[in-house]
């Protein structure tokens, strides 16, 4: 069943009025009303089933089309690697790898992959449930900041999403605004759904990097990712502690257009606290911000269940003090841990006009 007003789905017939917002459930969407791009694509027939409609939007790799499951009559999204990237080195890898994530972890704050397959001249393809809403890139990209009764319970969403994925192993990655979701209308509740798992990897596996550079977002990589060292769940914890600044505050802690600068300022630059930025800022709020993006590690929440109980704690949903606590004092710059990234870290330390530390074997 399906809200027409927040496009939330009910997985059981027993419902018959949205949970959210009273609305009375539908049995299907109209496709008619999902606005698409019409293209060459049009008209296609994957694995049988899914009819491509038009055109809905681009990735950095691929094309996402609305489709129609001719077997259950809904909308599904149908995810389709540019064939300008079958040979972009590493590319079909990410792409398969988002597609057995699937296979590894589900979770209501999790989108979900329906099917894959590939096109007839070996295009890999995958079919998703279809998300009725925005990225909160988008939204981000309107709007300076989130107001606190939205932002608290989006976070919170989105923490438990990344969490189930830590309890898979899985590490994310790559988590950013464009990759957060915002199910329903402007001005309802949202849902959430944690998007491209491309650049995820398991914790028993080699960094997925790309000449010997770590791939990921610049402006909410955490330092370990900078240099190349190993990432942990406690990486995820770091790039969502940025969005939180950013959703919180109005603005990114680092911004520069010379991407090495930035990355510079990751791994060395204490980021402005937010009651610097935005006189009167909630200081426990503040605290939990400052304690996800802490340059070390073990300074960090070292689970995301931690960094979701602190979120509800501010939400008045759980009882007890904070685990951000009172923060380490001293310098908080990130130390490399393999010869590797000891080289990448002196790089980065020269961009900035500085010298590089010895480092502790």
């Amino acid at each position: 069943m399906f809200c027409p007003r927040c496009h939330r789905r009910f997985d059981d017939d027993a419902h018959r009025f949205c949970a959210y917002d009273g609305e009375r459930l539908v049995t299907t969407p109209d496709m008619s009303n999902i606005p698409h791009k019409p293209t060459a694509e049009s008209g296609t027939m994957l694995n049988g089933r899914y009819e491509v409609r038009g055109l809905i939007g681009r990735g950095g790799m691929a094309r996402i089309y609305l489709a129609e499951d001719k077997q259950t009559n809904e909308p599904v999204a149908v995810k389709i690697l540019d064939s300008l990237h079958l040979r972009t080195p590493g590319a079909r890898e990410r792409f398969d790898r988002e597609a057995r994530i699937a296979n590894v972890v589900t979770h209501p704050n999790i989108v979900k992959v329906l099917d894959t397959g590939q096109r007839t001249d070996g295009v890999p393809f995958m079919v998703l449930e279809y998300l009725f809403g925005e990225t909160l890139g988008d939204w981000l990209r309107r709007n300076q900041t989130m107001s606190l009764h939205i932002t608290l319970p989006v976070l919170s969403q989105m923490g438990a999403g990344l969490a189930a994925a830590h309890h898979a192993g899985i590490v994310h990655r790559d988590v950013k605004p464009d990759n957060l979701f915002l199910v329903g209308e402007p001005g309802e509740p949202y849902g959430v759904k944690v998007l491209d798992f491309g650049l995820s990897r398991l914790e028993t596996a080699k960094t997925v990097s790309q000449m010997g550079m770590s791939l990921g977002t610049p402006e909410y990589m955490p330092p370990e990712q900078v240099v190349g060292d190993m990432t942990d769940a406690r990486s995820d914890i770091y790039s969502l502690g940025v969005v939180m600044y950013r959703m919180c505050v109005g603005k990114l802690p680092f911004r520069h257009d010379d991407d090495a600068l930035l990355l510079a300022h990751q791994l060395v630059t204490a980021p402005p606290e937010p009651s610097d930025v935005v006189p009167g800022f909630d200081r426990a709020m503040e605290g939990v911000i400052l304690k996800a993006i802490r340059k070390h590690r073990n300074d960090r929440y070292q689970t995301m269940d931690g960094f979701v109980e602190d979120i509800e704690r501010l939400m008045g949903k759980r009882l007890g003090s904070l685990h951000a606590g009172l923060l380490p004092r001293g310098p908080d710059v990130y130390q490399p841990q393999s010869d590797m990234a000891k080289m990448a870290a002196k790089f980065f330390y020269r961009k900035l006009g500085l010298v590089a530390p010895e480092w502790k074997k």
